[in-house]
């Protein structure tokens, strides 16, 4: 055996480094829940093979085995089918705690199938079932008409728990979920295997009704099928912007298993799709989408990951909202000869050396896995930070002082923030394993190092900087990533989150002294947060956080969770309430790319959320969530124009004085950036202003002229602030 593990520790250093940590900072108990999900994360992905263009499926995946071949089915969304696979196996082999477990799983969605999505097959596309945000959101709106699925689906799940698991948490929720969407709950869930008070409270007792009561002027309209909008995909990224530059905000998103779609903004409350014409035809798989503008042109390009694929694509916007590949062309990563592993996510755009050229940092799955099979068994690229210089972007990790940072190193998000305030950005990224984050002083543009401000956190999957107090110094956010099974016994039973590692999202606020300190209870309910984004919306000014939950586990039920923030006087305090059984929003499908922006400029901050997961079993519709919400709060939209700083302006920062009809003073700080890390929300900063009568100023610091100018800017209203206006230039 310490021959075995010597053999592992040399082959796999990075993979037995992140073992040995995790199991000193996490209990058994939640070790043995990370491990059932890593197995079976490992196992399926396996399975997946690529055909001819390197597109991975389940299409070619069979086996032998009856029992095996039903669960492929279930994979591929073919929930008939591994319904009847798993019961001819039942009556022909006996039950076990595996078979009935997926018998209910399978149950259970071919109810959601059936009743939630009446009109859509696997391979469809739109949804036109208005009502289907109400099925699956809780608290359940509508149940299923068809409830026979939902019903069979707790009956297994109730001997399950009675044969195999009377303490198994998870099987527990997974009976009062059944019944929920069978109009069965609480009544048809025996009181042992109830969800706890707090959760009854919080989305179907008096916690609901005080929400409701309190935040009653926060109203959403869900009109994903409506706009046409609601792709049906597995969804993966968002990115939102002006892409043919006439004004309004087009949408650009797709899902792992489907292709790529672009939704041009008609500007007349609807959108109209512009697959074929922006060049995106045929387009498949893709999985982050984030904006950027290469050539300084002042129109927005794209680029696309791909998780199992071997690069990543980028596209040059032409100036008219069409677009063309130019990623060979600008130099970034197609191919490797020894056939590695791209397996790219998370990109981050920021000029690092402040020429006035937008530089790239890719985040990536650099960590090589033992007793893989198929996909995660090939060589890995490593994350990788790529320079601007004048039309080609070059891998610059080695010289920048960041090859041992990323060196078998598993990363999810990227941001870039200048938060030390010197002038240049730093860099966060974000690992699903406990202690592998890290953030990165930037040395006058030239060299990175370790910062000692941050101190070793939870796994998280998304990352980025904001400044959540309106200080002037930016704060960390971070999307915690768990288990379902840790998700569902701290979420849905109470579990004491201080006995857990995972599934805490959380906002570090840096103090006075440069240091980040987590606020404790920032988001009051754990669990593994997938793709999530922060936007405003009331325009109260003080942000609001939507998280989208998820894991790679099939059995993965758990709501999306919305946070409102809450203003102290003028300002924001350090804390949110939990409105997510408000509007629909508690969705419990898997949801990625998610973005705050004002489709149709009423000046209410509308949200796209894109559901869907890791097999093509996981697709749902996207949701279109448009802000009708009752309010007298102030705002004001900004478009920087850089001229020595990048066209964007990305990472500069914005400084907002305003006064109340009292003269109470009101100071709002920005950055501008992404946003979100499954995707990119606009460029366009919407500021709000609560109470506020009147502007007062208005402060760009511009990082490469470094100029701080204040410009004129009156309430409700979209300016355009140009940096040719600074006299040091």
């Amino acid at each position: 055996m310490g021959v075995s593990i010597a053999g592992l520790s040399w082959r796999f250093p990075g993979f037995m480094r992140a073992g040995v940590d995790y199991s000193l900072n996490s209990t058994i108990h939640e070790r043995l829940n990370a491990s059932f999900m890593l197995l079976y994360w490992m196992d399926w992905v396996g399975r997946q093979t690529p055909d001819g263009k390197n597109f991975y499926s389940f299409d070619s995946a069979t086996s032998s085995d009856a029992f095996d071949q039903a669960l492929i089915e279930y994979h591929k969304g073919n929930f008939v089918g591994a319904t009847k696979g798993i019961q001819d196996v039942i009556a022909s082999s006996g039950e076990t705690e595996k078979r009935v477990f997926w018998l209910g799983m399978a149950q259970l969605r071919r109810g959601e199938s059936v009743n939630c999505l009446p009109n859509v097959m696997m391979t469809g596309d739109h949804v036109m079932d208005m009502d289907h945000a109400q099925y699956c959101a809780l608290p359940i709106r509508k149940y299923h008409d068809d409830p026979q699925y939902a019903r069979a689906a707790a009956k297994t799940f109730l001997h399950l728990i009675e044969t195999w698991g009377k303490d198994n948490r998870l099987y527990h929720w997974l009976l009062n979920y059944a019944c929920m969407t069978s109009n069965d709950f609480p009544q048809g869930v025996p009181p042992a295997y109830r969800v706890s008070a707090a959760f009854m409270s919080r989305f179907y007792g008096e916690g609901k009704a005080q929400a409701e009561r309190e935040f009653a002027n926060i109203r959403f309209d869900e009109r994903g099928a409506e706009l046409g909008v609601n792709v049906h995909n597995a969804g993966r990224g968002v990115a939102i912007e002006d892409f043919d530059l006439d004004g309004h905000l087009d949408m650009i998103t797709g899902g792992s298993f489907d292709n790529l779609r672009y939704f041009h903004n008609n500007g007349h409350g609807g959108f109209d799709d512009w697959t074929e014409r922006g060049g995106f035809g045929g387009y498949r798989q893709p999985f982050f989408i984030t904006v950027t503008d290469i050539d300084n042109d002042g129109a927005p390009d794209i680029l696309v990951t791909r998780m199992f694929h071997d690069g990543v694509t980028l596209y040059r916007n032409k100036g008219d909202g069409t677009f063309q590949d130019v990623t060979e062309a600008w130099g970034l990563p197609v191919h490797r000869e020894d056939n590695a592993l791209s397996s790219a996510w998370g990109t981050a755009w920021g000029d690092v050396n402040n020429d006035g050229k937008i530089d790239l940092f890719i985040s990536r799955l650099g960590m090589e896995i033992p007793f893989t099979q198929g996909l995660l068994s090939r060589p890995r690229f490593y994350s990788a930070l790529y320079i601007n210089e004048g039309g080609r972007f070059v891998e610059r990790t080695k010289e920048y002082g960041l090859s041992a940072v990323v060196r078998d190193k598993y990363f999810i998000g990227a941001a870039f923030g200048d938060f030390k305030n010197n002038g240049y950005p730093g860099l966060y990224l974000s690992s699903p394993i406990i202690n592998e984050s890290v953030l990165l002083e930037n040395l006058d543009g030239k060299r990175f190092e370790v910062s000692d401000a941050y101190t070793k956190s939870n796994g998280g999957f998304v990352g980025s900087f904001l400044d959540v107090n309106h200080d002037g110094r930016l704060d960390l956010f971070q999307g915690g990533f768990s288990d379902a099974r840790s998700s569902v016994e701290m979420g849905m039973f109470g579990a004491n989150p201080d006995d857990y590692r995972s599934g805490k999202s959380t906002v570090l606020v840096q103090q006075p002294n440069g240091k980040f300190e987590e606020i404790r209870g920032f988001f009051d309910m754990p669990g593994g947060t997938m793709g999530s984004s922060y936007g405003d919306l009331d325009n109260d000014g003080c942000y609001d956080f939507y998280l989208g939950t998820g894991s790679p586990e099939g059995w993965f039920i758990y709501p999306k969770m919305m946070y409102k923030g809450i203003p102290d006087g003028n300002g924001c305090s350090l804390k949110t309430a939990n409105i997510s059984m408000t509007n629909n929003f508690a969705s419990v499908q898997k949801a990625h790319g998610i973005v705050f922006f004002d489709f149709n400029e009423d000046g209410l901050q509308d949200i796209y959320s894109s559901l869907g997961g890791m097999w093509p079993a996981d697709r749902w519709p996207n949701q279109f969530f448009v802000n009708r919400s009752v309010t007298t709060n102030t705002w004001i939209k900004l478009r920087l124009r850089g001229r020595s700083t990048n066209s964007f302006g990305i990472g500069a920062r914005i400084k907002v004085t305003a006064h109340d009809a009292a003269g109470g003073k009101i100071v709002r700080e920005a950055l501008v950036d992404q946003k979100t890390a499954f995707g990119s929300g606009p460029y366009l900063t919407q500021i709000g202003l609560g109470k506020a009568v009147a502007v007062d100023s208005t402060e760009v610091y511009w990082p490469v002229s470094r100029c701080r100018l204040s410009y004129p800017v009156t309430l409700g209203t979209l300016t355009v602030l140009d940096e040719a206006a600074c006299p040091s230039r």
